[in-house]
């Protein structure tokens, strides 16, 4: 790849991860304590295959549900263990 496509291709990358950042429903922060909180829980109780540790901390940290769950969806985040899986990889690759 020459230089100029080279160039091309970091903004581009660069431009994605903006994208996604602005799509983020939550500051860094507290997406990190969610994806803790699920995790710890997916692994001591097992996934269900609902959203019920998701709800839990989303009610106990009193956020508003409906963006949250969207953007978790939209990035597979269909379950609690999909929210580890898929929709923390994503936040982790794009913060």
């Amino acid at each position: 790849m020459n230089p100029a496509d080279r160039d091309r291709k970091k903004a581009w990358k660069e431009q994605e991860r903006q994208k996604a950042q602005a799509a983020f429903p939550l500051p860094n922060e507290l997406l990190k304590s969610l994806f803790t909180f699920v995790e710890a829980q997916v692994d001591k109780e097992e996934c269900d295959h609902t959203h019920r540790f998701t709800d839990k901390w989303v009610s106990e940290n009193k956020q508003q549900r409906t963006p949250i769950f969207e953007w978790l969806e939209e990035n597979g985040g269909f379950c609690d263990c999909e929210v580890v899986a898929n929709a923390q990889d994503h936040w982790e690759q794009n913060r």
